[in-house]
């Protein structure tokens, strides 16, 4: 068995439960992982779910034992080192302590790079996943612990990662004697679509994928599906045309509780040629195969005062739309003045009445222009991870950017492995 074996996650369970159940008396919990080191000597390979060559009672154990971690989480957050405006207190909620970040590189030689796997309270890097031959990681999404993630893989070229793409199951295991395992999905979109956004369901059976033709033009359609992640078969299918709703690109697409509900960003058409994004609701198992009639709104930009949200997401309860605001970062360089007074916040909006809005956070340092974005968020927004970027224009100020856990309208800093560049912190997948 391989690192890129197709045996489906519900084949691996029950595998390891008939195989496996007289073997395991007790699985003690995870202790924090040991530090490894990044850099490593030239010539070294890094690790790998080695050992696939055991005899099958014993995969089927190691395979329980990776299924069946308990997912160890940072206590609530000490005390912080940067300050904010917000509204109340929250108690203290479990934050992510494991990440994944794309470390792909392009040139004229063509792609190459890892999954990077690091450890936001130590510091460290747990380990690194190399691109399978012939394929370059070009984006990761994340599930509802830190241990599951959905890497996608396309072909080792110049071109920034075109479509077809190949997708991969990561699972981790932190502190153990095999840190990572990466499982091929048998997932194949046409080779001429370009996937837009993606999720894991709830129960790690399917995979949703907001797509469009990679050379797009005026009566191409958009299109959500959903794929069978142990089969790979095309479950169901909405599609939309460009003109009436629009995926955005690298925008929320996230289940909520149930498996029945997708929640996806989309650019919906206003007056004249402008456009407003809009947070939608698609109920999975209707009838329907029209995204744009079988979806409902849920929040749309400008209609309270969420015209100043340069995104927006939402809570995994699918209560609240959490607002990442944005300053000068299209339409020109603003002031010092202007920024300390207002520029960069995240803000939630309870779906039930989205005009009451509270600060989470509101940054009060100087910058020309910045924009923020949230990674994480927890079921009631009470604490989120979320990335601000100060300067990225390079229009009168030096740039700088911060990634950190916002609780009761504070701010403080997660301790990201140096290899990571700041300016790459909207890539880290919690």
């Amino acid at each position: 068995m391989s690192t890129e074996d197709q045996m489906s996650i519900e084949d691996r369970v029950r595998t390891a439960t008939r195989a496996g159940a007289s073997l395991i008396r007790d699985v003690r919990p995870l202790g924090a992982p040991a530090p490894v080191r990044f850099r490593r000597r030239p010539g070294s390979a890094p690790r790998r779910w080695v050992n696939w060559g055991v005899p099958l009672a014993a995969a089927a154990a190691v395979a329980a034992i990776a299924l069946t971690l308990v997912a160890i989480r940072q206590p609530g957050p000490p005390s912080p080192a940067a300050s904010g405006s917000g509204s109340g207190t929250a108690a203290p909620a479990a934050i992510p302590r494991y990440y994944v970040y794309p470390a792909v590189v392009y040139n004229t030689y063509g792609g190459h790079g890892s999954l990077i796997v690091g450890d936001d309270l130590t510091g460290k890097v747990i380990d690194t996943v190399s691109s399978p031959p012939g394929l370059v990681f070009t984006s990761v999404q994340g599930t509802s612990d830190d241990r599951t993630f959905v890497a996608r893989a396309s072909a080792n070229t110049t071109l920034g990662g075109p479509p077809p793409y190949t997708w991969y199951l990561l699972r981790i295991a932190p502190g153990s004697a095999h840190p990572y395992q990466l499982t091929k999905l048998p997932i194949k979109l046409s080779a001429n679509t370009s996937a837009s956004a993606y999720a894991l369901s709830p129960d790690g059976r399917e995979l949703a994928v907001g797509s469009m033709p990679a050379n797009s033009s005026a009566s191409d359609v958009i299109k959500l599906g959903i794929y069978s992640v142990s089969t790979g078969a095309e479950l169901r299918t909405w599609t939309a045309p460009p003109e009436s709703m629009s995926i955005i690109p690298g925008g929320t697409l996230s289940w909520l509780p149930g498996g029945r509900q997708l929640v996806f960003n989309a650019r919906v058409p206003t007056a004249g040629s402008a456009y407003r994004s809009q947070l939608r609701v698609l109920d999975v198992k209707g009838t329907g195969t029209n995204l744009t009639a079988d979806s409902r709104a849920l929040l749309t930009l400008g209609d309270t005062d969420t015209s100043v949200c340069e995104s927006l997401q939402i809570t995994p309860d699918g209560g609240t739309a959490i607002c990442a605001t944005q300053y000068a970062y299209t339409n020109g360089t603003g002031t010092n003045s202007g920024c300390a007074n207002g520029g960069l916040k995240f803000i939630a909006f309870p779906l039930a009445t989205p005009k009451l809005g509270r600060i989470l956070y509101q940054y009060r340092g100087a910058c020309h222009n910045g924009v923020s974005f949230m990674l994480w968020t927890d079921a009631s927004a009470s604490s989120i991870i979320g990335v601000i970027r100060i300067n990225p224009n390079n229009d009168g100020g030096k740039e700088a950017d911060q990634v950190g856990v916002i609780t009761g309208g504070r701010f403080r800093p997660l301790n990201i492995a140096k290899s990571v560049p700041p300016e790459e912190y909207l890539s880290l997948t919690f």
